[in-house]
């Protein structure tokens, strides 16, 4: 016998969900007055089949229009959802809003029969009906009629698109068995059965299609999923009828395996295409293109089943996404393979023409260009040879020999053995370094023409071959001059300067047109391997991606990426070092010198330190992000504090203050009477006119020598120093002797002030540890003891490991904020 009114699935737990929400508030305010009275007559009327209340969600269904129809009632901060199959969305809500008043009667009922149940009968509803009431006793599915159709659920592929569920009618009549759609009115049908399958529908992301009258999932990582956890135990809960290519959604999800085919188009390009396997089995090009398209590689290829790419691969496929743009059926440089082959699972299939070419960049064979420079070293002779099979094979090179090997001499003859006379060549380097350029070039080759760039003489002054020499200032100010002008070599000297992407310098250097290019230095990396991008966008573009994307991956792990960015570039980094190839050059003998402040010193360092601190507290990152100048302005106080008080502003005319100036004058003494040539480094020219009056007064006799940014002819002191005998002091600041001078007679190098970066440091001990000299150099190195100078001496050491991992010892930077965590760890002052 069928009940009067809807029948009712539930459970306790969904009731007393149900009663919290809907003694939270007054949800009859989220409908109008005419839904709310066609509501109450429809649930007095009881014209409601069903009605599943789940914890979640209620569903209500009714037959309308002979059509069995949903109506799926949620709950979110602002009281009742609705949603329904009806085309008509009133009536839906009204049938909905019909079934909150059911579910306000189910809780009264189970209150009367059980005065635990909830907290209290907080329903007094106004809507009564006329019908006896229902038990609810046992939570269970209406008793149905023994006639009853039983529910059918259809399952389809929808194209390339994903799955369909269509529910249907399934019932005997006679010795056959009838299969009807939703609109069958003469049988009962098995209510409960069809909300239970609407209610798991909606939880595995189906949505119902009203057009369709069926459930549709676009998904087919979600229907790989369904098809794995799900699938199995629906067969066990509903019939289902899978047809056509659908019954392969039963053998599960089987594994593809992503190839990336190069095929070789010219001698210096290539065609990519992904090549997708299923076992043995080659997948064709349009099964490729709609893999390609999917998400995680996951879709359903007609006649396989369900696929997805292996698990291993998603993250190389994802990065192929994103860097092939629309390059996928265009050309690519051929240099792209190592790009490629430096992914960890991905796998590049080369034709046999490019697996030659590849492997010929691997086993790079020089032959004897060079030897027609009879003055070049071996090694010299070698890098020269190395760099033209690089060329030859329509490769670029970064020449990242130490510094004072030679690299300038190198470059010179790698230029002048191309014979082709079509295009001139193009050097870009420091201005300070111009001098250099010219002078080696006229020394070795005097035949070889070279003009220097600047306003009165320009790319279009000039016909036929030549070398043209210019500073990086120069290049930023006439750009416009180079989208006219093609050259055969173009070579960034000290590559490192165009660090910076976004530079005017940086960008007017990428837009050198040019057959071949080459890079030139020996700290490409002076602060991260982020450095070396920009190197290699110059030298090949696109062989380490994005920008974005390699600092992502180098910030997020350096380790793995540095082994990536290695293997990368390894092919075209050509490093020697002067242990290695320069063995008859003596050693340089580095020695630490740790310097105490004095009284007056420790207690202007306090003073600073401690109202730092006070002003910007402990945390370090927060104090750089929010006042990022007043905390340099006060590492550089500190710096200077270490050095001398003289430096700080307000105190220039006072007595020298700095321990620092008492230890060099005190090596001074001894060294001078040895007839030593030193050289003294400091970042702060302000300090090195200090020390100049110091060594007066205290060395009257000893000759001495400036060398800064404020040196008109810089060969006068530079050539002073290397020409005469008898003890003599340099003293330069970094930054106007750390590049194009050679000062190679100087027995000792101290370093004032050593700061951030070791590259710099490096650059300028090799202005006189280089070929030519005879005896050992020695290195002071003066750090002020317990203060900033040593955190970051010993940050510096971790920084100098940066080379480890690519041009043969990288590894990721650390920035201050990284290394330190709060300020007072960066600049207390420690006995």
């Amino acid at each position: 016998m069928m009940s009067n009114g809807p029948s009712r699935t539930f459970t306790r737990e969904a009731v007393e969900a149900w009663l919290h929400r809907l003694s939270s508030c007054d949800w009859e305010k989220s409908f109008n007055r005419q839904q709310l009275k066609d509501a109450q007559s429809a649930y007095r009327k009881g014209i409601l089949s069903a009605i599943d209340i789940q914890s979640d969600q209620a569903i209500v269904t009714k037959r309308v229009s002979r059509e069995e129809t949903y109506s799926v009632i949620e709950w979110s901060d602002r009281g009742p959802e609705i949603r329904t199959s009806l085309d008509d969305e009133v009536l839906g809500q009204v049938l909905a809003t019909a079934g909150l008043y059911e579910i306000e009667e189910l809780i009264s009922e189970i209150q009367e029969e059980d005065p635990l149940f909830g907290e209290q009968n907080i329903f007094s509803t106004s809507v009564e009906k006329n019908e006896p009431n229902k038990s609810a006793s046992n939570s269970v599915f209406e008793e149905k009629s023994t006639e009853s159709a039983t529910l059918l659920i259809q399952v389809e592929i929808v194209g390339n698109k994903g799955m369909s569920l269509t529910p249907k009618w399934r019932f005997k009549k006679g010795r056959e068995f009838l299969v009807y759609g939703q609109n069958k009115p003469e049988e009962e049908i098995d209510r409960p059965s069809l909300m239970h399958f609407v209610a798991e529908a909606g939880v595995q992301g189906f949505t119902f299609d009203k057009s369709k009258n069926c459930f549709l999932l676009y998904d087919w990582k979600k229907i790989s999923a369904f098809c794995e956890h799900v699938l199995h135990s629906w067969e066990e809960s509903f019939e289902l009828e899978f047809i056509g290519e659908a019954r392969l959604l039963k053998h599960g999800q089987r594994t593809l395996t992503w190839v990336i085919e190069a095929r070789s188009l010219d001698e210096s390009s290539m065609i990519l295409r992904d090549n997708f396997q299923i076992g043995s089995f080659k997948l064709g090009r349009s099964h490729s293109r709609m893999i390609s398209k999917a998400h995680n590689g996951a879709t359903f290829i007609r006649g396989h089943g369900l696929v997805q790419l292996d698990k291993e691969q998603l993250d190389d496929f994802d990065w192929w996404k994103k860097n092939r743009g629309d390059k996928s059926r265009g050309h690519w440089p051929r240099y792209m393979l190592f790009s490629l082959f430096a992914r960890k699972y991905l796998k590049a299939r080369p034709d046999g023409r490019l697996a030659n070419w590849e492997s010929s960049i691997r086993k790079l064979q020089t032959n004897g260009i060079a030897e027609e420079f009879s003055f070049l070293r071996p090694y010299q002779k070698n890098g020269v040879a190395h760099l033209h099979a690089l060329h030859t094979l329509g490769c670029h090179g970064l020449l990242a020999d130490e510094m004072g090997l030679g690299k300038t001499i190198q470059a010179l003859c790698l230029i002048t053995s191309n014979k082709e006379n079509d295009f001139p060549n193009l050097v870009i380097c420091p201005a300070s370094v111009v001098p250099v350029w010219v002078r080696e070039s006229k020394d070795r080759f005097p035949k070889l023409k070279v003009e220097i760039l600047h306003k009165e003489n320009l790319f279009s002054d000039h016909d036929g071959s030549c070398l043209w020499i210019a500073s990086y200032t120069q290049i930023r100010r006439h750009r416009h001059l180079l989208n006219e002008q093609e050259f055969k070599y173009a070579v960034l000297d000290e590559a490192q300067l165009i660090k910076n992407p976004k530079a005017k310098v940086t960008q007017a250097c990428l837009s050198i047109r040019s057959r071949h290019r080459l890079a030139l230095s020996g700290t490409p990396i002076e602060n991260s391997a982020l450095d070396l991008w920009t190197i290699f966008r110059f030298l090949m573009p696109g062989l380490l991606g994005g920008r974005k994307e390699f600092e992502k991956e180098m910030i997020g792990d350096p380790s793995k990426s540095g082994m990536l960015l290695r293997k990368q570039v390894f092919p075209f980094v050509l490093r020697r070092l002067k242990s290695e190839v320069a063995t008859e050059l003596p050693p340089k003998l580095e020695t630490e010198l740790t310097c105490p402040l004095n009284e007056e010193q420790k207690k202007v360092y306090r003073k600073l330190t401690e109202g730092a601190i006070s002003t910007h507290h402990e945390h370090l990152k927060s104090a750089f992000h929010s006042e990022p100048t007043h905390i340099f302005s006060l590492l550089t106080r500190l710096r200077q504090v270490c050095c001398d008080l003289g430096l700080l502003p307000g105190r220039e005319h006072s007595t020298f203050c700095g321990a620092k100036g008492d230890i060099l004058i005190e090596k001074l003494l001894d060294l001078s009477s040895s007839g030593a040539k030193v050289i003294v480094f400091s970042q702060f020219t302000s300090f090195l006119e200090i020390l100049r009056k110091r060594i007066r007064l205290a060395l009257p006799e000893l000759r001495i020598l400036e060398l800064s940014g404020s040196t008109r002819n810089r060969s006068v002191p530079v050539d002073n120093f290397e020409n005469n005998s008898g003890p003599i002091v340099l003293l330069a600041s970094l930054k106007a002797a750390g590049l194009g001078v050679t000062l190679k007679s100087a027995d000792y190098v101290f370093l004032m002030d050593p700061w951030w970066n070791p590259a710099v440091e490096e650059q300028a001990i090799d202005r006189a540890h280089r070929l030519g000299r005879v005896n050992p150099t020695f290195i002071y190195r003066l750090v002020a003891k317990g203060t900033i100078e040593e955190r970051v001496r010993q940050l510096k050491i971790k920084k100098k490991e940066t080379f480890h991992s690519i041009i043969g010892q990288m590894n990721g930077f650390n920035s201050l904020s990284d290394q330190f965590s709060t300020l007072r760890e960066l600049i207390e002052l420690r006995d």
